[in-house]
């Protein structure tokens, strides 16, 4: 009891010490510094001037940063008014998951990562619907461990040496992930799990993608061959390190490491695209070892950002809002869907006892798929609804009005995750599984510690039973497993 309460107390002041920094870092500024590493920024011609947002609704802290729509990236998590619990410095999470979304979301630029005047909020509300945004930009998991005995190629390369899709154009997304786990080209099930089928019968594809300081990291320097840790030669003896391999953070000055993994299902001609991010994109069919295109539309985004001081990274996952029913306890109640729910059929049959009602079959590549039926998918952790009048849900509420009119209103928060007690270092409380360390208090006490799931990504691990195989039902749970590649089972599990 008494370590317990020692520990708790440690977390109350690191938040408040981290409060502090925030608070004298935005002190005399209403909006995070640019990112000035976005130095190739296309300018519009003479903007009209934009509205500004409205002010957070009472209830919410007053120390709440004052909201933006930006296409900067924040590089500082701002948290102030030195809140006494983890619970209480959830609405500043859940700010920096939204203002990250956002910028993510940007419009892109020419150039690859880098937004279009990210300081113009008319560019975000104003573009059309599946115009390329700036994560979309980043280069793919097969570009970095998809290309065998070949080098990846530079950040700025519009190609790689090999690609899924010969002759497809180059600014169309290539989708050849069944699932967001396993080995390129043919994976067949999600995370360590199975694949998702939508309420149409089709498949749901991944797409995992890293920003420059990630995969610059990963693919190392031309002159130094023992940087490329998509080797597995080059990545083992990081690995053994007595804390693993250590990617670049962001700081206030310098953007660091950032990776996205979307979900996508296949349009029909029953959704309403305009309730979606819908693009087009080339489908890999493993059977005909070819490529084709179709409409796609963004179900499910998690986003993990290394930024300091978080060293076990900050976790934010977000789902389109016709997914699956909304939680029992939402007040007002959503009216339902007019194309129907993704992947819930609206009734209660057949029955989830643990979020789905069956696993899909896995096949081996090249084996005939029938028509698989579909997963009928329900949320059983609910999106966090604490503290009240400023929980997950009310920072939802606050963002889909703010950005009306565009496709993103349409999108929610289920969760933000982070280290409320992080540090990797002597000293520090990080440990390596492989050390010894246990979760979640060698894992930066991780909060909430569990229950942090995605029903696109995480369909078949919602509850801890079913996830004990996985590490657990949360991002950092899982991810701490692969702590020693700095939490990324991409670089665990792909390098080669």
């Amino acid at each position: 009891m008494g370590t317990s309460l020692r520990r708790h107390e440690k977390i109350i002041l690191l938040l408040a010490g981290i409060g502090l920094i925030s608070l004298a870092t935005y002190s005399c500024q209403k909006t995070p510094p640019p990112n000035t590493s976005n130095a190739n920024i296309t300018a519009s011609a003479s903007p009209a001037p934009a509205q500004p947002l409205p002010p957070w609704p009472s209830g919410f802290p007053q120390a709440m940063p004052s909201p933006v729509v930006s296409g900067n990236i924040p590089r500082q998590v701002v948290i102030s008014g030195n809140p006494a619990t983890p619970q209480d410095a959830r609405p500043f999470f859940d700010n920096f998951s939204w203002e990250s979304f956002i910028a993510l979301n940007w419009p892109a630029s020419n150039s690859r990562g880098v937004p279009n005047d990210p300081n113009n909020p008319n560019v975000f509300f104003n573009s059309p619907n599946g115009a390329p945004v700036v994560w979309g930009t980043y280069k793919d998991s097969f570009d970095l461990f998809g290309q065998q005995d070949k080098r990846p190629s530079p950040w700025d390369s519009p190609t790689s040496p090999l690609s899924p899709c010969p002759g497809a154009p180059t600014n169309q997304k290539t989708l050849i992930f069944t699932t967001k786990g396993d080995t390129p080209l043919m994976q067949t099930k999600q995370a360590f799990s199975f694949p998702l089928v939508d309420q149409h019968s089709n498949f749901v594809y991944y797409d995992i993608r890293y920003d420059e300081a990630q995969y610059n990291f990963i693919r190392g320097q031309d002159a130094d061959q023992s940087t490329w840790l998509y080797l597995l030669k080059n990545l083992m003896p990081k690995e053994n390190q007595q804390f693993g391999v250590q990617m670049p953070m962001t700081t206030t000055s310098t953007l660091g490491s950032i990776m996205v993994k979307a979900a996508w299902r296949i349009s029909s001609s029953s959704d309403d695209t305009k309730r979606y991010y819908a693009i087009t994109a080339q489908i890999y069919d493993a059977q005909k070892q070819a490529c084709s295109p179709a409409t796609v539309l963004l179900v499910g985004l998690h986003i993990g950002h290394k930024v300091d001081p978080f060293t076990e990274w900050v976790w934010s996952t977000f789902e389109q809002v016709d997914n699956v029913p909304p939680d029992p306890d939402a007040s007002p109640k959503p009216t339902p869907p007019p194309g129907g729910y993704s992947f819930n059929n609206g009734t209660g049959n057949p029955p989830t006892p643990n979020g789905f009602n069956y696993k899909p079959p896995l096949t081996a590549p090249g084996t005939p798929t029938p028509t698989p039926s579909p997963v009928q998918v329900t949320r059983v952790n609910p999106i966090p609804n604490t503290p009240q009048g400023q929980s997950t849900r009310d920072v939802n509420t606050y963002y889909q009005g703010a950005l009306k009119g565009t496709v993103w209103q349409y999108y929610q928060l289920v969760v933000t995750q982070w280290p409320a007690n992080p540090g990797i270092g002597q000293g520090k409380p990080f440990t390596l599984m492989n050390n010894g360390g246990v979760y979640p208090q060698n894992a930066g006490a991780a909060f909430p510690a569990n229950g942090a799931v995605n029903t696109t990504m995480e369909t078949y691990f919602q509850t801890q039973n079913d996830a004990a195989g996985a590490g657990g039902n949360s991002c950092m749970s899982c991810h701490y497993r692969a702590g020693q590649s700095d939490f990324s089972w991409g670089l665990n599990r792909r390098a080669h």
